[in-house]
């Protein structure tokens, strides 16, 4: 059995972030990841905020990010666009990058702070006691460490095993995200109507098409199909545009987490966590976007910035 002082479940923006500050503290620290490269299917979200390259740059990588995106002015409120080029910051714009590429820097920063991955394998269980906790790995081995930290998304075996609650408000929108492909030619863009905010993009100039819609109930539960994104484009555009192929497909809702209580030694730390009982008590929906997948992918390594041990 192999010792940390901290193992992160998840190798993603959140758990690559943090394992980056913690190593940075001089804390004994591990990640365990699924995948078995830093790889993605798709390109997920689309790039950085302001906010989010400052504190990249507080650690001395945001040039690395830099140096392989596009910068533009992205804020915006309601739909209004505004342009913070006179902000008092180093860093007054946003980044086009997208997030397999944002993944791969990090986890080459990571590499560097010599953290150890132990890739191709999840975190299946764990068993707490005075001194620590044991990890259970699905290739059978196991880690011993003082704490452990769930960054293993919305629906994480941590945070579930740990017995901490996703209390909160109960959603009011349902949507599905994905990249798929068309067999006729869509109406691009933007939509907004009473069920909410629909969109279709090109990811790339030949690349796959990328879906934003809302469902109409909110019943739906599980991994979502491709069936049940075709009968969502279906009640908002009158036909699903000959949908195939889908690259991946997710669902996510509006609820809102507002907090609980941690279990001794389980550290629940992460947006990507989805669960409000944090250390530092943040808040914030699950994970809110308008067809970018930003809010669920920068808060992670927003929110790890300055972190203490």
């Amino acid at each position: 059995m192999t010792d940390h002082a901290v193992v992160i479940a998840g190798g993603g923006p959140t758990g690559l972030m943090l394992g980056g500050e913690l190593a940075l503290a001089g804390v004994d620290v591990a990640i365990v990841e699924r995948r078995a490269s830093q790889g993605l299917i798709g390109s997920r979200a689309g790039g950085l905020r302001s906010r989010t390259i400052e504190v990249l740059d507080q650690r001395g990588i945001a040039d690395r990010f830099l140096s392989q995106g596009q910068v533009a002015q992205v804020a915006g409120f309601a739909w209004i666009r505004l342009n913070i080029s006179d902000f008092p910051t180093r860093h007054n714009y946003g980044l086009a990058l997208r997030q397999n590429h944002i993944e791969r820097i990090l986890a080459d920063w990571v590499g560097e702070l010599a953290v150890p991955i132990y890739r191709a394998r999840d975190v299946t269980g764990f068993a707490q006691d005075e001194t620590g906790v044991a990890v259970e790995l699905s290739d059978g081995e196991s880690l011993r460490a003082d704490y452990l930290v769930g960054c293993d998304g919305g629906r994480s075996l941590v945070r579930k095993a740990a017995g901490i609650e996703f209390r909160g408000w109960d959603p009011t929108i349902s949507n599905l995200i994905a990249e798929v492909e068309l067999a006729e030619e869509p109406e691009w863009g933007l939509r907004r109507d009473a069920s909410g905010i629909h969109s279709l993009s090109r990811t790339e100039n030949e690349g796959p098409v990328r879906v934003l819609v809302t469902e109409q109930s909110l019943d739906r539960a599980g991994e979502p199909t491709l069936r049940d994104l075709s009968e969502a484009m279906v009640a908002v555009y009158g036909t699903d545009y000959g949908v195939h192929s889908p690259i991946w497909i997710s669902r996510f809702t509006d609820m809102v987490p507002t907090g609980g209580v941690l279990p001794q030694r389980t550290r629940a730390a992460g947006r990507r966590l989805c669960t409000r009982a944090l250390p530092r008590g943040r808040t914030g929906p699950q994970h809110r976007c308008a067809g970018c997948g930003q809010s669920g992918m920068e808060a992670g390594p927003g929110g790890q910035g300055n972190v203490s041990p």
